[in-house]
C-alpha cells in the first residue's frame, strides 16, 4: 500500500510540473505581474490619453482669459473690476454641468469631449475682434458652455477608465490641463506679439483641427453603454446620505481657491503693474502650470497609495509659505521663477485628489457628481475672482496679494470631515 500511494504522488507531481512547463506564465512571471500593477486590468490607459489630449486641446484656449485680461483692460479702458467679469462669464455656464453631466449619462459622452476644442476655440481667439466689454463677455460665456459640456463628460469618462488607479488616471488628466495652462499664455502672448491683439483669431484653426482628429479617435461606446448597464439610482438621495463627505469636499475646495485662484488668474496683470515685462510675466504664469502637471501626477499617485486625505492636506500647507516667499524675492530675475515652479508642484498636487474623491464619494452617478464638484469649483472662482478685483481696485493689485496665500489654511479645517482611505459610503434610506 505504501508504495502505491508513492507512485500515486510521483505520477500527481509529474503532471503537475507538466502542467507548469505548459503553461505560458510561471509563479514568478504572475509574481511580477502583480508588483507592476499589471492586476489591476480595469484600468484602460488608452481611454485615459485620449481624454487627457482631448482637455489639452480644449483647455490651450480656456487658458488664454488670465493673459488677456491685461490685454483687454488697456484696449477697451476698463478698470480691473470690470475686466474681471471676465473670469464669471467664462466660469458661470459651468453651474449647468449638473444637468450635462445626467444628459451625457443618458445619451453619449463623445460628442460633448469632440466639439468643445472647435467651439472654445473659435470663441475665445475672437476677443481680439470684439468692440466692446459686453462682446468679450458674451464670446467668454460661449467658450464656457464649450468647457461645461466637456468637462463634466471627461471627467466620468476617466473615472470610467481609471479602475483601481484613479489617482493615476485624474493625474493624466488633470496634466492635460495643466499643460494646456502652460502652453496657452506663451501661446496668446506669441501670437499677439507677431500680428498684433486684433488678430488673434489665427488661433481658433487650431481647436478646429483638434475636434476633426477627436472625431476619428475618441470612443466612448463601451462608457456609454456601462451607464446604461448601471441600476438607475436617484441623485438626492444618494447625496443626502453623504452629505457630510459632498459638502466636506466642496468646502474644501472654496476655501483653498480663496488663497490659490486670484494668485494664478491675476498673476499676469499683477507682474505688469509692479514693472515686468510682458514674456516675464507669461513666462512665470506658464511654469506654475508646467509644474504642476508633475505635481499632478505626485498628488494622484501618492494618494493612491497613502490616502487622498493626506495628500490634501500637505498640499495646502506648504503652499502658503512658498507663495509669501515668492512674494518676499520677486525680483524680475530668472531664478525667482523656480520658486513658482516649486509652487505649481505643490499647489496642484490636490487637484486630481479632489476629482477622484469625488468620483469615490459618489460612484454610481458619477457624471452627475463630476457635474456638481466642477460647478462649484467654477462657480466659486468666479465669486473669488470679482471680491479679489474689486479688492484691488480699492488698495492696489501689489497690496492685495499679500493677503491671499494665508485663507487657503483655512482648508485645513475642513480635511477631518472627508473619507478616510477606504471607508464605505452611507446608503441611502428609503
Amino acid at each position: 500500500m505504501a508504495s502505491t500511494r508513492t507512485r500515486d504522488e510521483e505520477e500527481r507531481d509529474q503532471l503537475t510540473a507538466d502542467e507548469e512547463a505548459a503553461s505560458p506564465h510561471t509563479a514568478a512571471d504572475i509574481s511580477a505581474a502583480e508588483l507592476d500593477g499589471e492586476e489591476d486590468d480595469d484600468y484602460d490607459a488608452r481611454g485615459t490619453y485620449t481624454v487627457a489630449g482631448a482637455h489639452l486641446s480644449h483647455d490651450v484656449y480656456s487658458s488664454f482669459r488670465d493673459p488677456l485680461i491685461p490685454f483687454v483692460q488697456e484696449n477697451l479702458g476698463i478698470s480691473l473690476f470690470v475686466a474681471s467679469l471676465m473670469v464669471p462669464a467664462q466660469q458661470m455656464p459651468s453651474l449647468l454641468q449638473p444637468f450635462i453631466g445626467v444628459l451625457a449619462d443618458r445619451t453619449s459622452k463623445r460628442w460633448f469631449v469632440v466639439l468643445a476644442p472647435a467651439i472654445a476655440g473659435i470663441s475665445v481667439s475672437s476677443i481680439g475682434l470684439a468692440p466692446n466689454v459686453f462682446v468679450v463677455l458674451l464670446l467668454l460665456f460661449t467658450a464656457g458652455l464649450a468647457s461645461a459640456a466637456f468637462h463634466t463628460p471627461a471627467v466620468a469618462l476617466i473615472g470610467d477608465y481609471g479602475g483601481n488607479r484613479m489617482g493615476r488616471a485624474m493625474a493624466m488628466f488633470q496634466a492635460g490641463g495643466s499643460a494646456a495652462r502652460a502652453i496657452g499664455p506663451l501661446m496668446v502672448t506669441g501670437i499677439i506679439w507677431a500680428v498684433g491683439f486684433h488678430n488673434l483669431w489665427v488661433a481658433m484653426f487650431l481647436g478646429i483641427a483638434a475636434s476633426i482628429a477627436l472625431y476619428f479617435v475618441v470612443d466612448t461606446t463601451a462608457s456609454d453603454q456601462a451607464e446604461k448597464d448601471k441600476d438607475a439610482v436617484a441623485f438626492g438621495p444618494l447625496a443626502r446620505a453623504r452629505a457630510r463627505y459632498v459638502g466636506a469636499l466642496m468646502g474644501f475646495g472654496l476655501l483653498r481657491s480663496l488663497g490659490r485662484a486670484p494668485f494664478t488668474i491675476f498673476l499676469v496683470a499683477y507682474l505688469l503693474e509692479v514693472g515686468r515685462g510682458e514674456w516675464y510675466a507669461s513666462i512665470s504664469l506658464a511654469t506654475i502650470s508646467f509644474a504642476g502637471i508633475f505635481g499632478g501626477f505626485v498628488g494622484g499617485i501618492m494618494s493612491d497609495r497613502v490616502g487622498r486625505r493626506i495628500v490634501m492636506a500637505i498640499s495646502t500647507a506648504l503652499i502658503v509659505p512658498i507663495l509669501y516667499l515668492y512674494l518676499f524675492l520677486e525680483n524680475g530675475s530668472v531664478w525667482v521663477i523656480s520658486l513658482l515652479a516649486l509652487a505649481g508642484i505643490v499647489s496642484m498636487a490636490s487637484g486630481p485628489v479632489e476629482l477622484a474623491l469625488a468620483q469615490e464619494i459618489m460612484p454610481e452617478a458619477r457624471g452627475t457628481m463630476a457635474g456638481v464638484t466642477l460647478a462649484f469649483r467654477f462657480g466659486t472662482m468666479s465669486i473669488v475672482a470679482l471680491a479679489f478685483g474689486a479688492f484691488a481696485d480699492a488698495i492696489g493689485i501689489e497690496d492685495a496679494y499679500w493677503y491671499i496665500p494665508i485663507l487657503s489654511l483655512l482648508a485645513l479645517g475642513v480635511v477631518p470631515f472627508l473619507p478616510k482611505r477606504g471607508e464605505q459610503m452611507p446608503q441611502p434610506v428609503y
